[in-house]
């Protein structure tokens, strides 16, 4: 079964990040994550979505890799992206991405330590930018309502094409729901039979009561040559991605 770090994690061991520009990845891997490029570009000019929150309902969905991964594809096709870390407790894309530790970031430039400028960093192999989470703050929800996020988020929606925003799993912290109230719209990531369904359903309804709009959701870990075994469209993708488009649902194990 593929998933989106990779083989297997065995006890003990660490995740490592799976890019869509490492050319051992399967076609499907990638072009799964040009698909949803294309619906995002779509929606950007149909629905004017151009800055995103990712979120789950629980970790280890792999939300992180969807939104570094995202990010990447919508780099390579020339768009100014810019990859946020809002997961203000326990942040892991500096360490996925080698942009360095004790590093200013969002809870630096909200707290008025640094300006945006200074705490934003070139990803220059990637050809795009990154904003990491900076110094934990002990109160990260009180911050993130800040009146300084929503203009943080709107100086960002100016300067790029594109605002990915990695945000902690729904049902642990408030932090997604809050976030989400700045953006343009939520992408939920579920791990295929991973969280209980109800538990998918209920956490998208917090975002939804939160006035988030949710505008899809993305299916990982899915093993599509399993699910069709014996078909003729037995592809190995990596995952599956759902799109709502006004139906804001998200399904785990579908």
């Amino acid at each position: 079964m593929w998933n989106l770090f990779g083989k297997k994690k065995k006890e003990g061991e660490h995740r490592t990040l799976q890019l869509i520009t490492d050319k051992k990845m399967p076609f499907g891997y990638v072009e799964a994550y040009k698909s949803l490029r294309t619906n995002l570009d779509f929606m950007a000019g149909s629905m004017d979505v151009h800055t995103l929150v990712i979120t789950s309902t629980v970790p280890e969905e792999s939300k992180s890799n969807v939104a570094i991964n995202l990010a990447l594809t919508l780099a390579e096709s020339g768009k100014k992206v810019a990859l946020v870390d809002c997961d203000l407790r326990k942040p892991v894309l500096h360490r996925y991405l080698k942009a360095g530790h004790n590093v200013k970031g969002v809870s630096n430039v909200l707290s008025n330590q640094c300006t945006l400028d200074e705490a934003l960093q070139e990803l220059k192999e990637m050809n795009m930018t990154f904003l990491p989470a900076g110094t934990p703050p002990p109160n990260p929800s009180e911050m993130l309502s800040q009146p300084q996020m929503q203009a943080m988020v709107d100086t960002l929606r100016q300067k790029f094409d594109f605002v990915i925003i990695d945000a902690p799993p729904v049902s642990v912290v408030t932090d997604a729901a809050v976030i989400g109230r700045y953006v343009d719209g939520a992408i939920f990531v579920v791990r295929s039979d991973y969280a209980p369904t109800d538990a998918v359903r209920g956490a998208v309804k917090k975002l939804q009561d939160a006035g988030v709009r949710v505008l899809g959701s993305v299916l990982t870990r899915y093993d599509m040559k399993k699910a069709l075994k014996g078909s003729s469209y037995a592809y190995s993708y990596a995952y599956n991605y759902n799109y709502a488009y006004g139906k804001q649902d998200a399904t785990a194990g579908k």
